[in-house]
């Protein structure tokens, strides 16, 4: 199984500035996250709340990237939270080839998870994810995450990942074979 720290993740108040400010800090310092941006929108399947983001992907697949999001529209908890805390680093995100064998390692871990299901957007019900809590980690959330693959604008069920090994192999036929 392979688990790899994916991305940072800061919950912003104005998802258009934050790319703004960050696409000038990282042309300044790390010009390669600037190649490659992933933008998403969706609803949270546990509680509803409409999210949009956008990930400014590091050039090497194993690096990590940075991503913004904010609430999509207001009157839900990002918005009191912002409120109360301003902006910040809300979540590390590990993500995993086998998903399922990432939550059974955290489990037999004794870490706490923050749901007892994975959740995932709308948008993308092969991304699931769950969280090990603020207390665990020191502050932020750790996300823990399907890998994916960045495809242009957007992410795409990773072909190598354990639940796609049907996928892979009909890949690997079709192309390979």
């Amino acid at each position: 199984m392979g688990i790899h720290l994916d991305h940072v993740s800061l919950l912003v108040k104005d998802l258009d500035q934050a790319e703004a400010d960050w696409t000038r800090i990282l042309e300044a310092l790390s010009p390669g996250h600037t190649m490659q941006i992933t933008r998403g929108e969706g609803l949270d399947e546990v509680d509803g709340t409409p999210m949009r983001w956008l990930t400014f992907q590091n050039p090497d697949p194993r690096g990590v990237s940075i991503q913004l999001w904010s609430p999509a529209e207001p009157g839900h908890w990002p918005d009191k939270v912002l409120e109360r805390r301003g902006e910040y680093v809300h979540h590390l995100a590990f993500c995993s080839d086998d998903f399922d064998g990432m939550i059974e390692r955290v489990r037999e871990a004794g870490l706490p998870l923050v749901m007892e299901e994975a959740s995932h957007p709308n948008t993308q019900p092969w991304l699931r994810w769950n969280f090990l809590p603020p207390s665990v980690a020191h502050g932020p959330l750790i996300e823990l995450a399907t890998r994916y693959l960045a495809v242009g604008d957007e992410w795409l069920p990773h072909p190598d990942n354990t639940e796609n090994a049907e996928l892979a192999a009909e890949l690997h036929d079709r192309f390979a074979g």
